[in-house]
Order: structure tokens, then C-alpha cells, then sequence
């Protein structure tokens, strides 16, 4: 079970949603809107493992099938508390990156940490409930506030990006906007095609399309096209193509697709967050955030203009992270050396 979760945090879980950025891609393939678009995968780790893995969430998806959204959550917490105390590295890096974004005590970050990976448990938990739920109970798990401004971002006919990070439930927050608007979002297949069977199919589920980040390009500008809704998840490393950008005042790589993107489409940016209600065990419920929009100009100087929308989104990360920081997935190694991060000693 330890190492399923492990596998999914490093693979992605919704990622995005769950939303991870691309790269270069036809979009050859996308299709019309309540239809899931074919996922590009990359080389498929084959073996007892990877079995193992598919029937572990095989194994927790059915009986998370069998249980109710509070049940889902009173297991996934203990779950998450469990991988936590089982993660060795993994524990070390977040702790390390908490103290590095926020400044706080290695007891305060090892706090924080715990309650991240609880919070992680409870998401990936209700992500394998959500294929039997209602639409009545995602109306009830998870409320929208402030969708009046994605209502006022689609009237200009240039589509909206979600902005979004793994923070809170984003899976949830995902089939909530679903349940209001045709939504795709940019996802990173696993590497374990059983799992990436799983994953799908709880997307398809609550009516998620999804364009791999293998294979998006022309696909996310011709759903902005036609006025869609896109979700991204650029909050993790974005790896040696990514932006040199300062993050907590420590420089790390940054994914820059949300800004060009917005940019050669006119689409609105909107700050959109599934946090939690406190306390997280005992409410519940999902509060899907949705922020005022904003644009990037369009400007001579084409990578300026990508540049400054890239810190503003950063900014907007940033703001959430630093609100809830038991509710962002600290796991990933999001500050790396190379790029010139100092950790605490």
C-alpha cells in the first residue's frame, strides 16, 4: 500500500487534474467536449510490481466503492498517516521544503508535513469513491465560491484556465466544475498502465476530458478556442525547460504553459483551489475557490509578457500555499540545488 501511494505521488495522482504541463503535442486527437481524450502514455513499466501496484488500487477503489464519502475520508486520513511514517526520504525532503518556503521549526514543519499526507490520504480515498457518488453528493461535498467570476471570464469567448495546484481535494474540485461546465485538464499518464486504467476511469466517471502532457499543444488551444474550461496543475518542478523563477524567495524551475497559453488564446486566468474545511476529519466538505480573472497583454516582446505572467501565477501559488500549508503535497522535491535553492541546515 506504502508503496502505491508513493508510486501515485510521484506519477500523479490528478496530474491534475489533476493538470500537469506540457510540453509539445498535436492535439491531433482531441475530441468533442464529455468525451475523454485518448491519453499519449510514456513507456509502460511492465512486472510483479506494477501488478501488484494496479491490484493494490484495483483493491482500495472497490471497497472505497462500497463505502460513503465520510467513511472514504476516516480511512484515507488514517491511510495517509501510515505512508507518512513509512516514507523515510520522502518525509525528509517535505519537511526540508516547509522550512525552506515557510521559515518555521523542523517540529512545526514535521507537523505540517504529517497533516499534508493525511490530507493526501483523504484525496486519493474520495477520488476512488467519486465514481459512485451522485451528482447531489459532489453538489454537497464540495461547494463553489465565487463561480461568478469563471461566468464572467467565459463571456469574452476565449475560453478560461484553471489555475490550480495540489492543495486540498483538486480531484473533487474537478468533478464539482464538471458539474457546471465541459472541463479538460492536462494529466501525466502513470507509468503503470493499470493504475492509468484506474485513474481514467474515475475521471470519465464524473465527465473530466483529459489531454495528455505527452500530447497537448493544439489540443488546450482548441479547447480555448471554443470557449472551454481548462484545468492546470503547474505547481511542481518543471524540470531544465522550465522558467528560473524566485518561489518562497528560493529560485526552482517553473512550468510557464499557463501564461503562454493565455497569451496566444486571449483565455482568462482564474486562481481556483479545492481547500478542505477545518477541522479536515470532522467537516468534510470542499470549498472550490474560484478567483477574479486576469489576462496576460499581449506585448512586442512575446517571452517578457510569458515571463510576467508566469511570476503572477507564481504569486497566486505562493498566496494559497502560504494560507493552507497542511493542505499542499509537500513530497515532491519542487526545490533542487542545482537550481541554486539553499535548504536550512
Amino acid at each position: 500500500m506504502v508503496v502505491l501511494f508513493a508510486r501515485i505521488q510521484r506519477d500523479g495522482l490528478a496530474l491534475p487534474c489533476p493538470f500537469q504541463i506540457f510540453r509539445r503535442g498535436t492535439g491531433e486527437n482531441l475530441r468533442q467536449s464529455r468525451t475523454t481524450y485518448q491519453m499519449s502514455q510514456k513507456p509502460q513499466e511492465t512486472g510483479v510490481r506494477s501488478l501488484l501496484e494496479s491490484l493494490a488500487m484495483s483493491g482500495v477503489g472497490n471497497v472505497c466503492k462500497t463505502m460513503d464519502f465520510d467513511a472514504c475520508r476516516y480511512m484515507g486520513g488514517w491511510l495517509g498517516l501510515l505512508l507518512f511514517g513509512a516514507l523515510g526520504k520522502r518525509q525528509n525532503i517535505a519537511v526540508n521544503n516547509i522550512r525552506l518556503a515557510l521559515g518555521v521549526s523542523r517540529a512545526r514543519a514535521h507537523q505540517l508535513a504529517r497533516r499534508s499526507c493525511m490530507n493526501f490520504g483523504m484525496t486519493f480515498t474520495e477520488f476512488m469513491h467519486l465514481p459512485t457518488a451522485s451528482d447531489a453528493e459532489i453538489r454537497e461535498r464540495c461547494y463553489i465560491n465565487g463561480i461568478e467570476h469563471l461566468w464572467s471570464a467565459l463571456e469574452a469567448k476565449k475560453g478560461a484556465i484553471l489555475l490550480t495546484g495540489h492543495l486540498g481535494n483538486w480531484e473533487m474540485m474537478g468533478a464539482r466544475a464538471a458539474l457546471e461546465i465541459p472541463l479538460t485538464v492536462i494529466a501525466r499518464p502513470t507509468s503503470n498502465a493499470g493504475v492509468q486504467r484506474h485513474i481514467e476511469a474515475s475521471r470519465r466517471a464524473v465527465n473530466i476530458n483529459m489531454i495528455s502532457k505527452y500530447d497537448t499543444g493544439r489540443g488546450a488551444l482548441t479547447v480555448l478556442k471554443r470557449n472551454g474550461t481548462l484545468g492546470i496543475l503547474p505547481d511542481q518542478h518543471a524540470g531544465p525547460e522550465g522558467a528560473l523563477l524566485p518561489f518562497f524567495g528560493q529560485p526552482t524551475r517553473v512550468w510557464t504553459a499557463v501564461a503562454r497559453l493565455a497569451l496566444l488564446s486571449g483565455a482568462h486566468v482564474l486562481p481556483a483551489f479545492g481547500v478542505r474545511r477545518r477541522p479536515f476529519l470532522a467537516d468534510g466538505r470542499i470549498e472550490a475557490r474560484v478567483s477574479p480573472s486576469w489576462t496576460v497583454p499581449k506585448s512586442e516582446n512575446r517571452e517578457e509578457a510569458i515571463l510576467e505572467g508566469t511570476k503572477r501565477m507564481v504569486g497566486e501559488l505562493e498566496k494559497i500555499m502560504r494560507a493552507e500549508p497542511d493542505q499542499w503535497l509537500w513530497l515532491h522535491r519542487r526545490w533542487r540545488e542545482r537550481d541554486g535553492a539553499v535548504f536550512p541546515k
